[in-house]
């Protein structure tokens, strides 16, 4: 049974603070010594990202809720693990935080030695969004649908290419997973980074990609890509248009990607609390509103308190991706 003792306030004293700082209410003297100093986000992707537009918008905002300066460092590396152990590296006092997504869950099944436990280890502040994929095919490619994908495919086992980030990486499993319910076979290519798996898609040097809608979107737009389908369970604002897997007639392949701020384990729950109410009210606003819809993300569905019991289901879920994709990285 997975320990949540890090997932959870402990006690009345931890609730009444929350509840403290949600109200506007007085901060006990603990939540008022922090935070000490500034605050780094640590961002498992490059710039211009999905996570790493988050990540920036939450740190302008929360310099001026805490009144400290909030940085973020980009990095990059082994699927994620690099950005995790930086911060398992860094003290427990709430001044290191970790953006993560729910590629991460991957890690455990496809590396033999993983230095982090994300059920155990994770102590999680808060989810921030949602990040659907979409499903693109290069301008070249004849298939203009996923019919027309899944009907050509089949005729042309592993004939089909598609690019990815790197083995391992959403952007691999998430083809794979809609692979295995389309009955078809794909071949990988995998990059040194989503930037070139797109570029050479868009370029017609590989079929299809899949990638997170707000890099897709633009080149989408500019009818650099075709849009095939999105891989959520209700289509994209930001592409209308663009149906969903399972309107396309492909069930069972949804895929998301869910980002939340997390600290390291032992963290003060006074300093736990006062990063939950200040990112809870950021992501209330209507200006972060307006920040998910410009980017094609999607507000976290489901409270708080189901978000911190959500951890197994996601490690269940990726493992199984993993299983799927039959990748295995040392």
């Amino acid at each position: 049974m997975p320990d949540r003792r890090h997932f959870l306030f402990r006690g009345a004293a931890g609730a009444a603070l929350a509840c403290a700082l949600l109200a506007g209410l007085p901060e006990p003297a603990a939540a008022q010594d922090f935070p000490k100093g500034p605050i780094r986000i640590i961002v498992p992707t490059s710039t211009a990202t999905a996570s790493d537009f988050t990540a920036r918008f939450l740190a302008e905002e929360m310099a001026r809720e805490l009144g400290t300066s909030v940085v973020v460092e980009n990095k990059t590396g082994a699927n994620g693990i690099l950005a995790v152990q930086q911060l398992m590296s860094m003290p427990a006092d709430g001044q290191t935080l970790l953006l993560t997504a729910s590629g991460l869950y991957a890690n455990p099944a496809l590396y033999r030695n993983v230095p982090y436990d994300p059920v155990r280890d994770w102590h999680i502040v808060a989810p921030v969004n949602e990040t659907q994929f979409i499903l693109v095919g290069a301008p070249n490619f004849a298939p203009r649908t996923v019919r027309e994908l899944v009907d050509y495919a089949k005729t042309r086992p592993e004939e089909v290419t598609y690019g990815s980030a790197s083995v391992g990486s959403s952007t691999h499993l998430g083809p794979e997973l809609f692979a295995a319910r389309a009955g078809i076979r794909l071949r990988h290519i995998p990059y040194k980074g989503g930037a070139q798996a797109i570029a050479d898609t868009a370029g017609g040097q590989v079929n299809i990609a899949m990638t997170a809608i707000p890099t897709a979107a633009p080149l989408v737009q500019a009818g650099k890509l075709k849009a095939l389908a999105v891989t959520g369970t209700a289509r994209s604002p930001l592409l209308p248009d663009v149906p969903t897997l399972a309107e396309s007639g492909v069930s069972g392949a949804e895929i998301t990607s869910k980002q939340a701020i997390i600290v390291r384990p032992g963290t003060p729950e006074a300093a736990v609390a006062r990063l939950r109410a200040s990112i809870t009210r950021i992501t209330a606003t209507p200006e972060y509103a307006r920040f998910l819809a410009q980017r094609g993300l999607d507000k976290e569905p489901i409270p708080l308190e189901e978000y911190l019991k959500s951890g197994p289901e996601q490690l269940r879920r990726w493992t199984e991706m993993v299983r799927l994709s039959g990748a295995k990285l040392d």
